[in-house]
């Protein structure tokens, strides 16, 4: 079995900045065709044109994936039968005192992390069942298993992520759809690299990180893109832990 993605389409949100892009770089790398949403139309524009240049076969659609009312578009805009592979990566956090968030608030954090992953999903269920082999991954976090100081809604809808990938994996077996995820910890994206500005911060995750380093996008990557491979196919219902070791040292 070929350790590589050809001949496969993919779909993966968010995918012009952080980890989706590298996601998208690696998929494209491994002989994928990607299909990139995002709703930055500058961020798609310079990443597509990047892609363009290397000979890759990748389409960009403008879209943001918490606005339900355009799905219809985005389906007509995909306009295949079938999906191999959908990553959903969109994502983000505005952390606050769990007093402090308002109504406004909660509706935009859990449509951002959880809602848009569910509605989405849904929306693909019958392209993914015409694959007759796809994969559904997920990206949820290390905030999902534990509190890591990134706020109390955060953290729910990650854990959410992680059991819905769960349930998800046991119901959808029969249409041979998997689902898995991947839980990172900071992970060296421009938004994460911003708050590690604080030194404080940055020296509470590397001193509690075994291997002493931060993650990079291409590190999450890695593992996104084995669980996308045929050579993944008996692993389903599983969240890989991409984190240096910081879940697996005891706590004191």
């Amino acid at each position: 079995m070929s350790w590589d993605l050809k001949n496969k389409t993919a779909i993966v949100t968010g995918g012009t900045k952080g980890i989706g892009w590298a996601i998208v770089n690696e998929f494209l790398h491994l002989g994928a065709n990607v299909i990139v949403i995002a709703r930055n139309e500058e961020d798609m524009a310079s990443s597509i044109a990047e892609w363009y240049a290397k000979g890759f076969n990748v389409k960009g659609i403008i879209a943001d994936i918490t606005a339900y009312d355009t799905y219809e578009s985005i389906l007509n805009q995909i306009d295949l039968p079938a999906i191999d592979i959908l990553v959903n990566n969109v994502g983000g956090n505005f952390p606050k005192k769990f007093l402090e968030y308002t109504q406004k608030d909660i509706e935009s954090i859990f449509n951002l992390n959880l809602f848009s992953n569910i509605r989405f999903t849904q929306c693909l269920f019958s392209k993914l069942k015409a694959a007759n082999g796809s994969v559904i991954i997920n990206i949820s976090s290390i905030a999902g298993f534990e509190d890591v100081g990134t706020g109390s809604l955060y953290a729910v809808c990650k854990a959410a992520i992680i059991q819905l990938t769960k349930s998800l994996a046991i119901e959808w077996a029969p249409y041979l759809i998997r689902v898995n995820s991947v839980a990172p910890w900071f992970t060296a994206t421009d938004r994460i690299n911003n708050l590690l500005q604080d030194q404080s911060l940055k020296d509470f995750v590397i001193t509690n990180t075994p291997l002493k380093t931060i993650a990079s996008p291409d590190q999450i990557a890695h593992a996104v893109s084995f669980l996308a491979m045929e050579s993944a196919n008996y692993i389903t219902g599983e969240t890989i832990v991409v984190d240096g070791g910081f879940s697996t040292q005891r706590k004191v």
